[in-house]
Formats: C-alpha cells, sequence, structure tokens
C-alpha cells in the first residue's frame, strides 16, 4: 500500500509538470500583446502603447512573447539600437536576444516594476532598470538594462537599452547548444511540442520521476546508516522515535527533488517564457512542499510532547497535543503564504500591517482567554502541579485532579470540585504538599504539677532517647526539651524530622513515638496533665462582717 502511495504521488508530479508545460505552450502560441492597465481615477491618465511598453515588467514580457512567437520585427521594435555601427541586422538582434535570454538569463520577472516609472528602488540612474543578468559560458555576468525613452511619436515606454543591444552580439557568440543536446536524436531535438523541442518536456518529466525515487532511497540509506552508527555506539533510538523521523522521508525527498529539478532544468536552455511559468510552478511547489514538510515535523513534535506529558496530565496531554498542533500548522500555514507572495512580487506591507491589527483585535477580545491558555502552558511547563499531588490554592485545599489549557480542577477534602482559572495561579500562594521531603513531628508533652524533678528528667532523658534511636528520624534534627510552666501542666516539647514522604507512613510513625512516649510517663511515675482548675472559696465570719463599719 505504501509502495502505491509513493508512485502515485511521483505520478502526481509528473502529470501536474507536463500540465504546466501544455499551458505554457497554449500561451506562448498565441502570445497577447501586453496592454497597459487602465489608470485609477485619482492618477493621472497614462497614455496607452499599443505593444504594451508602458512598464519595465510589460515591455519585457512582451518581447519574451513576441519574440518567442517568431515576430521579430516586432520584437525589434523593443530594443533601442545604439548609435554604433552594429554587424547585425535589428531582427537579427531580436533573434540573437531571444537566444540568449533562453539560455543564460537569470532574474525575477515578477519582480519587475509594473509603474510606468519604474522601480524607486533601483540602484540604476534615473529612466533605468535592471531587468536581471545573463551568465555567459566562462561564467561572466552581462546587466540586462531596460530604458525609458520618449519615441517620435507616441507616449513615452520602457525599452533594452542600447549599451545592452550593443552586447548582444558578443553574448551570442559566447553561447552554443548544450553538449548533450548535440548528442539526441534528430528525431528529438527537430520534433516540437508546441513552442518547444520535444526532448525538454520529455527530458523534465523523468528527471522528475527518476529524482524522486532516488531522494526516497538516499534518504533511506541515510536513516540506515545513522541507525546502524547509533546501535553499533550501544545507543539505539526508540522504535516510537524511528517511526516518527520516518514521517519526515517523503516531503524531504519533494523538497530535494524539486529543488535539484530547478538545477538541472535551468542547463536545458528552456526559452524564458516558459521558464517563466516553470519557476512560477516550483515556487508553488517548494512552498508546498515546505507546508508539507513543517506539517509532518509538528505532528512528529507534538507527538512527543503529548507522550511526555501523558503520565503528569493524562487530562490534558490529548487537548493540548491538538491544539498546539494547529497553532503551529497555522503559523507554518501562515509564513509559506507570506514567502509566496513575496516571491510573486506582492507587496507584504498591507498585508503585515492587517495580520498586526486584527491580532491586535483577537488578542483585546479574548485577553482572559489567552491569559489563561497561557498560565496552563506554563503551569505544564514548569510542572509545578502534577495530577495527584495534594496542593493548597490559595484558600483552597485538595487534590489535583486536572491540569487544563483553561483551569486546574482541585478535589478538596469536602469532596467538591473548585475549578482554578491558570490565570489566577500567578498571583496566588501555590502551596505543593506533595512535594516535601520530609514530615515535622513536634507534639507538646504536658505533664502534671505533681510530676517531682527526679520524674522529669527521666521522661526527658526516655523520650531523648527514643527518638536518637528510632531509624525513620532524621539524624542531629530531634531534642526534647522543658520549654514552659504552664497554666495546668510541665510542658515539654519535642522537635524531629521524619524521613519519609507519604502521609501515611507518617501517621504510623508518628503514633508509635507517641505511645512510647505514653509508656516512659507511666514508667517514670507520673502522668499526663489534663487542663484543670483549683478554687478557692472564702467564707464570711461576723468579725469580717463587722470590719467596713469599723473602719466606718
Amino acid at each position: 500500500m505504501r509502495q502505491r502511495s509513493n508512485n502515485l504521488a511521483a505520478v502526481a508530479l509528473a502529470v501536474l509538470l507536463a500540465a504546466v508545460l501544455a499551458h505554457a505552450t497554449a500561451s506562448a502560441q498565441t502570445p497577447p500583446i501586453p496592454q497597459a492597465a487602465p489608470a485609477a481615477p485619482s492618477a493621472p491618465a497614462v497614455a496607452e502603447d499599443r505593444l504594451g511598453r508602458e512598464t519595465p515588467r510589460g515591455s519585457f514580457l512582451g518581447f519574451v512573447a513576441v519574440a518567442q512567437a517568431g515576430n521579430l520585427e516586432t520584437a525589434a521594435e523593443y530594443l533601442q539600437w545604439p548609435r554604433q555601427k552594429m554587424p547585425i541586422t535589428k531582427t537579427e538582434a531580436a533573434e540573437q536576444l531571444r537566444f540568449v535570454l533562453n539560455h543564460g538569463f537569470e532574474g525575477n520577472i515578477d519582480r519587475l516594476s509594473r509603474e510606468p516609472q519604474g522601480s524607486l528602488l533601483d540602484v540604476q540612474p534615473n529612466r533605468r532598470e535592471k531587468a536581471g543578468a545573463v551568465v555567459l559560458r566562462d561564467g561572466e555576468r552581462v546587466d540586462i538594462i531596460l530604458s525609458r525613452i520618449t519615441p517620435s511619436t507616441g507616449p513615452m515606454v520602457w525599452v533594452f537599452a542600447a549599451d545592452t543591444v550593443a552586447e548582444i552580439p558578443r553574448m551570442y557568440e559566447n553561447f552554443g547548444l548544450p553538449e548533450f543536446e548535440r548528442l539526441l536524436p534528430k528525431s528529438l531535438t527537430s520534433a516540437q511540442f508546441g513552442e518547444l523541442p520535444a526532448w525538454v518536456p520529455i527530458a523534465l518529466t523523468v528527471l522528475l520521476v527518476v529524482l524522486y525515487y532516488v531522494m526516497r532511497l538516499v534518504l533511506a540509506t541515510a536513516a540506515w546508516l545513522v541507525g546502524l552508527v547509533r546501535r553499533m555506539r550501544h545507543r539505539p533510538a526508540s522504535a516510537q522515535v524511528s517511526q516518527a523521523w520516518l514521517r519526515l522521508v517523503r516531503p524531504s525527498a519533494f523538497l530535494l527533488t524539486v529543488g535539484l529539478h530547478r538545477l538541472i532544468a535551468l542547463r536545458l536552455g528552456i526559452p524564458l517564457l516558459f521558464r517563466h511559468y516553470y519557476e512560477q510552478f516550483v515556487i508553488i511547489m517548494l512552498l508546498l512542499g515546505l507546508v508539507w514538510w513543517l506539517w509532518r515535523l509538528v505532528d512528529v513534535v507534538a507527538a512527543r510532547i503529548r507522550d511526555r506529558l501523558l503520565p503528569a496530565y493524562p487530562g490534558t496531554a490529548q487537548s493540548a497535543y491538538v491544539l498546539g498542533r494547529r497553532l503551529l500548522k497555522g503559523v507554518a500555514f501562515t509564513l509559506a503564504l507570506l514567502i509566496g507572495m513575496a516571491a510573486f512580487g506582492i507587496s507584504l506591507s498591507t498585508t503585515l500591517a492587517g495580520l498586526g491589527i486584527g491580532g491586535i483585535a483577537i488578542a483585546f477580545a479574548a485577553q482572559r482567554t489567552l491569559e489563561n491558555v497561557f498560565g496552563g502552558i506554563f503551569v505544564m511547563s514548569d510542572r509545578s502541579l502534577l495530577v495527584g499531588d495534594v496542593c493548597r490554592l490559595g484558600q483552597h485545599f485538595g487534590e489535583v485532579e486536572d491540569v487544563g489549557l483553561r483551569s486546574t480542577s482541585l478535589r478538596t477534602l469536602g469532596r467538591t470540585l473548585v475549578h482554578v482559572p491558570n490565570g489566577m495561579l500567578a498571583t496566588l500562594n501555590v502551596e505543593n504538599v506533595s512535594r516535601r521531603d520530609k514530615f515535622l513531628f513536634n507534639p507538646t508533652v504536658a505533664l502534671h504539677y505533681q510530676t517531682n524533678r527526679a520524674q522529669l528528667e527521666e521522661v526527658l532523658a526516655g523520650v531523648r532517647r527514643l527518638l536518637t534511636d528510632h531509624a525513620r528520624i532524621e539524624a542531629g534534627t530531634s531534642r526534647a526539651k522543658l520549654i514552659r510552666f504552664g497554666s495546668s501542666s510541665l510542658d515539654i516539647e519535642v522537635f524531629a524530622y521524619v524521613t519519609v514522604r507519604d502521609f501515611l507512613v507518617f501517621l504510623d510513625v508518628q503514633e508509635e513515638i507517641l505511645l512510647g512516649v505514653m509508656d516512659l510517663v507511666q514508667r517514670a511515675g507520673t502522668a499526663l496533665a489534663v487542663p484543670s482548675q483549683t478554687m478557692y472559696v472564702r467564707q464570711d465570719t461576723a468579725e469580717w462582717r463587722a470590719r467596713p463599719r469599723a473602719v466606718e
């Protein structure tokens, strides 16, 4: 089943490429003469040129279209003829420039200015604009410059500058047919697929399929070698990790295939107009491949985070996985969309401004919700609260049942369920009882006042010995001291740390020590005090009653 899906992916790529080439061929067979766009009502009207040369982009594409169609006389009108004597005619110059652009032009046609005044950011002098460069066979780069001129009749137009036209014969002599084209059968080089030699679409389609399977093989071999090295170093990856990274093989092979296909295709001498359509197709495929790769990577990372959260947050792991995956995929798609808009020459200033205003509005509308969501993310990342912990959150005390993205659920001792918003956890005093490493044992032993000194010293010595000899009492922390003469007792403070983490185990140790203290008190011949009061009753005698009268 997997092999079948791989075959379908490769075939789909080849069919899509053939469809793009066929569309480009159909468009090139009847190339439209570019027309100037209608001016905006508030802008001054711009006179139209019959060849669509009002803008640098319109003039460049117009020349490519008519030259590719073989209309060399019309193509020659896109050239500013130099003053020096040329060894070729205008039509020959147009034919040679078409050949040079087809075989060596480098540049992004979509970035050419669509404005009559040209690009204000271009470093060329006024009324000149750089369209790109031609890379000759020996590596030399020759800039292709467009110049804005005023013809004898009609409006100002953009044409290929005179200094560029003067370089056409030298550039043409530096080129030649690709070496491999000379080795092809005559039937392939002479047959035509629209305006293309028949071997070009065949070579591009076969190359696409071959590259895809070669990249799959290379990546699979690389993954096998990495696994072999890890096993030799006794650090084999788990089956889940290996399976997760294998999910990235297909999108990685897709990206490498498209990138290598473009590098090789540019060496085939594809006509510039077809190359323009082809590069648009490559940009779209690269963006789709990037989104595909990022989505697979998000799935891999989110699954690993979910697996790590699952033991500590079983109720939250799946919801965090779904929300995080959707957010990251949305970011990946938006990033690819912005890159694609920039690649096609669309200004991002207005788009980013709109996104910024929309983001601020959403943030204000969902302020409390976002506060709670981010609070939940921080709680899970800090691991300050885990499911099953006994905590005090503000005035609430109980066991944590769930840590969600919006709130934390706490089961109180009264068996009620309290939901504390995660945004409030940043301002609350959170006391995690389950995280303590030992328990404090600090009772007060009260002996009644009939206890003499010898009995008191015997009890103190026995309690100290009981604490020192107990295996659960931390050494060096125990003490037993007479601290006060209470209202009805002699108070002995017992202080020690019990080195246990479980509360029920602590209760057992506490009970054992308290029973031992009771035995010590009984053996000493004394007893524990109980709250008591002594009442003194006075009797009024006759002498006492007569005393006030004597004073009087």
